[in-house]
């Protein structure tokens, strides 16, 4: 916390603590943001796998 002296002699302060908390808080969140888009782009990945490539064997057919 930084105490200051405004143009007009009022004091006030600043408190960084909040911005430090703030910054590593939106840090956290796009940590965990890319860490869920990656185990999402895997699981596509696994799937894709498992499906095989589409339209590649005439003879199966799609059910709904």
């Amino acid at each position: 916390m930084l105490e200051q002296i405004d143009h007009r002699g009022k004091r006030f302060t600043i408190e960084d603590d909040i911005d430090d908390k703030r910054r590593i808080e939106r840090r956290r969140r796009a940590v965990a943001l890319e860490r869920q888009a990656q185990r999402e782009l895997r699981e596509l990945e696994r799937a894709k796998a498992v499906a095989g490539p589409a339209g590649m064997n005439p003879d199966v057919e799609v059910l709904d």
